[in-house]
């Protein structure tokens, strides 16, 4: 399916919201968003859709090239296997969502930043 990324318009002042929308196991390189910098940022990824037997995933970057999982804000790798939601906090440059695994998967995801 076609990957579209989308910032979502009237979101509050301080905070962005970005839509994955139809992201799936064939999408290996998702567009990433710049959003690390001097401070920490705080977001959170929510996830809803078929899944298909995959598991939604954050990573982060600080070439744009070479990316690694990202942890919640308990320290567990962030991966979603149904709908849901999870906050994380990181100073990585770049991050993007990932669908491992599964077939059939038809997958939106939101994650919002706050920095």
């Amino acid at each position: 399916m076609a990957l579209t990324v989308n910032p979502v318009a009237g979101t509050p002042p301080g905070l962005i919201v970005w839509n994955y929308d139809n992201l799936d196991t064939a999408d290996s390189a998702p567009t990433a968003i710049e959003a690390g910098g001097f401070q920490p940022v705080f977001g959170s990824l929510q996830a809803i859709g078929t899944f298909g037997g995959g598991t939604v995933k954050l990573q982060g970057s600080n070439d744009g090239t070479n990316y690694a999982d990202l942890n919640d804000v308990t320290g567990t790798a962030i991966g979603l296997t149904a709908a849901g939601a999870v906050e994380f906090s990181t100073t990585m440059r770049y991050i993007r969502p990932l669908v491992d695994g599964g077939s059939g998967d038809d997958i939106d995801v939101f994650i919002a930043l706050r920095g």
